[in-house]
């Protein structure tokens, strides 16, 4: 439907607009980082934070104030064996299970619910144990998708969001550690101090704001330009993005090419946006698999939200390779059982695009490899990285 399809394409262009107008103020960084050179040529970045516009929060479901970690498939005893073991305070511990809404449900998920002055009381080192064994569970959302703090600096990610004093010093104490990662989970416990509806969504809104790239490629006359064309168009079989690479080429002494022009029509427009309501009437919102697999199709598939389609189009048009990864091919992040739990596309030097979980507040975005690295796979032993390269057919030119 044209006119469905057109509306669709505004909200995301205006999501994407409104962020660059109302991003918070930023720590002082470099003007531009430079990306190593490769096959596709000269690569400059600044990093940025984005914020969801009110209209995707408001469909956001706020967390509860009160706080709660859930045990699947796990007894009590179990859960008591566990929280002893990452040294929870045995009377807190204790006060917890005595608690008659601590319950083992239908499903067999075990809930407990500490208080949020419970919750501020952990030692650093408990509050890593305990979280780390949360995290395992889905019915944690915010700690099985946890936020993650960009190079574990507190400081420089919560610079700028306006947050009281007390505020950011409470979230200074509530993040924790898997690894390398640091990571925030508490949102119940921080909105507990929220006075009002409008405030704690506020808050929310500046906490699961993402970091992300905006990166631009230099061109000269002199450089190889027919080289460039052919790593830029995968080897000429989407050409979307040669008109603007070739009118860069053509200026006097050359220019500088924003990346999202270099990307496919599809994700071309998707970067920097956030889901909007017509893309979740499939009554699932899209997620880093449809994102990949979508990203050189003209027209988006949202059979590949089905895990099992997904699969089976990995099988049929891509091949596992193992030599330097080229533009759009398809990173699988693989468990210890060969599960793919992550994906994202990979477009040049430490840069990729993709999108974050089927969360609405995390947008589509260019950010660093090593970034996506420390958001998924930490706490993860035995996970690697696998690349696999769409096999193209004669009418795909």
């Amino acid at each position: 439907m044209p006119s469905l399809l057109f509306s669709a394409r505004q909200a995301l262009l205006l999501a994407a607009a409104y962020f660059f107008l109302t991003m918070p103020a930023q720590a002082a960084e470099p003007a531009y980082r430079e990306a190593k050179p490769g096959a596709w040529g000269r690569l400059e970045y600044q990093m940025i934070y984005l914020t969801a516009p009110e209209g995707v929060l408001a469909e956001f479901p706020m967390p509860s104030p009160q706080p709660r970690w859930s045990f699947a498939d796990t007894s009590p005893a179990v859960a008591r064996g566990r929280l002893t073991d990452s040294g929870l305070d045995a009377a807190v511990r204790d006060r917890l299970f005595a608690d008659p809404r601590a319950r083992r449900d239908d499903e067999g998920v075990f809930t407990l619910f500490p208080s949020v002055a419970d919750i501020e009381a952990l030692k650093p080192a408990v509050r890593d144990a305990i979280y780390r064994e949360l995290e395992k569970y889905p019915q944690n959302t915010f700690f099985h998708d946890a936020v993650l703090v960009p190079d574990g600096d507190s400081d420089a990610w919560l610079r700028g969001t306006g947050l009281p004093d007390h505020v950011v010093a409470l979230v200074k104490q509530l993040v924790w550690r898997d690894g390398d990662a640091v990571l925030f989970s508490d949102f119940s416990t921080v909105l507990g101090h929220a006075g009002s509806d409008s405030e704690a969504r506020r808050w929310v809104r500046v906490l699961t704001r993402t970091r992300a790239v905006v990166g631009y490629l230099k061109v000269e006359p002199a450089d190889n330009l027919a080289a460039l064309r052919r790593y830029w168009s995968a080897g000429f079989h989407r050409k979307d993005s040669l008109p603007m690479l070739n009118a860069t080429a053509d200026l006097p002494g050359g220019g500088r090419l924003d990346l999202t022009h270099l990307l496919p029509p599809l994700p071309r427009r998707l970067a920097y946006a956030y889901t909007t309501p017509e893309l979740e009437r499939t009554g699932q919102a899209p997620n880093c698999h449809w994102t990949s697999l979508n990203f050189f199709n003209y027209t988006r598939q949202n059979i590949y939200l089905d895990l099992k389609f997904a699969a089976s189009k990995v099988l049929e048009d891509y091949d596992r390779v193992s030599d330097a990864p080229v533009f759009g091919d398809v990173l699988f992040f693989l468990d210890e059982k060969g599960n793919a739990f992550h994906s994202c596309v990979f477009l040049a030097d430490d840069l990729v695009f993709t999108k974050n979980g089927g969360n609405t507040v995390m947008p589509w975005i260019i950010t660093r490899l090593t970034d996506v690295k420390q958001l998924y796979l930490h706490g993860k032993s035995g996970a690697t990285i696998v690349d696999f390269r769409r096999r193209w057919d004669d009418d795909d030119d």
